[in-house]
């Protein structure tokens, strides 16, 4: 994969929106597009205009900014819906159906004869109006492969710029991207999109696996943020494919964890602690070795580097601790003990384990009674 060219397509502003509990400000949707195309995204969805008078005026906004990253909405087979789209000037549509067999008749009351042709309709219809067109196989995980690629080649054959394939409820495993990614490779020309779901915590993986077997853009969302359990995250993707697979972009690792405490902020969704990259621990140590051994040279518990992403190392001090992190610690405040004194201190701390968490303000309170048992002595 090295030096491969890979795409992101970010989609918090439509995906990312459909999290039960956000919507978010037209203002604050403008900010997130200037935040995704100064980190360097290639493509920001941004949503269904039809769906209300919201995003559609965000839509119509966002369409008179100069960005780099291109702007996609989101749209059904439907005349009136592409409409919108070419009425707001937005050069790229995402067209999506639902082309798993067993949903065509109970979901759309249609077979698949008169499926293919609404899809082949509304490319054309689409593209004889100018608009590049991605196409969304939805649910395509669920779908026979003979069919999927059946569907693949009638959308590239009807003129769409894009194929893209849809991971709808998260069922599946690197090995078997691996293998339907790398046949629908074999079978169409035009680029392939992927975009995975998270129920099975697999999201991540399955994308880099998309990309190692023939895709040249996933979706992502800031903070993994989507429906149910959410999609590939934006700062797991493109960090794994920056350091792990050596896939070198222009994106712009200083802001990322801007951009995901912004959208932590105003979604009220908190990131989790533990989350990568961006998580309050994802460069704070805590067990003695650990911190000691980090003192030395970080990359003994360090696979990233938290000044690539502006962020800071941290120290966590509680029963786990040793002198190292200890020391470290103090001598930030201006407190420089003695060993004798630095054990004795330690100690102290290793019988309190209800205190889960030595702030600054308590060490410092817990040197000051230290300090005046020990004149007292």
């Amino acid at each position: 994969m090295e030096n491969t060219k890979v795409q992101i397509l970010d989609t918090t502003l439509r995906e990312g929106e459909q999290t039960p509990g956000v919507s978010f400000k037209i203002s604050q949707k403008i900010e997130i597009v200037k935040l995704l195309n100064q980190f360097g995204v290639d493509y920001i969805e941004v949503g269904h205009p039809i769906v209300s008078k919201d995003i559609y005026s965000f839509i119509e906004k966002v369409s008179k900014l100069k960005l780099n990253s291109k702007i996609i909405a989101h749209s059904r087979l439907l005349k009136k819906d592409i409409d919108k789209v070419i009425e707001l000037n937005i050069p790229w549509i995402g067209l999506f159906f639902d082309i798993c067999e067993d949903h065509l008749e109970k979901k759309y009351g249609v077979n698949e004869k008169k499926a293919l042709e609404m899809i082949t309709d509304s490319i054309l219809y689409a593209k004889k109006r100018n608009l590049n067109v991605r196409f969304t196989a939805e649910d395509a995980s669920r779908t026979n492969i003979v069919g999927l690629i059946k569907v693949a080649k009638i959308v590239e054959k009807a003129g769409a710029d894009r194929f893209s394939f849809a991971d709808t409820v998260g069922v599946l495993h690197p090995k078997k991207v691996n293998d339907i990614f790398t046949k629908l490779a074999a079978e169409i020309k035009i680029p392939i999109h992927g975009h995975f779901h998270n129920d099975f915590g697999l999201a991540t993986a399955n994308a880099l696996q998309a990309i190692q077997s023939g895709a040249s853009c996933v979706d992502v969302t800031v903070n993994g943020l989507g429906e149910r359990c959410g999609i590939s995250s934006l700062a797991e993707v493109v960090t794994a494919l920056d350091e792990l697979f050596n896939v070198k972009n222009s994106w712009n690792f200083k802001i990322l964890n801007d951009i995901s405490s912004y959208v932590g902020k105003i979604s009220n969704i908190t990131n989790n602690d533990t989350r990568p990259i961006t998580g309050k621990n994802a460069f704070t140590h805590n067990a003695g070795l650990h911190v000691s051994s980090v003192i030395k040279d970080s990359s003994f518990y360090e696979s990233l580097n938290p000044r690539k992403f502006n962020r800071k190392r941290h120290y966590y001090i509680d029963k786990f601790s040793g002198k190292d992190a200890l020391s470290y610690r103090l001598k930030r405040l201006n407190i420089d003990l003695a060993e004798k004194e630095l054990c004795e201190l330690l100690h102290t701390i290793k019988s309190k384990p209800e205190i889960k968490k030595w702030s600054d303000e308590k060490l410092v309170s817990l040197y000051h009674q230290f300090y005046k048992t020990q004149i007292s002595r």
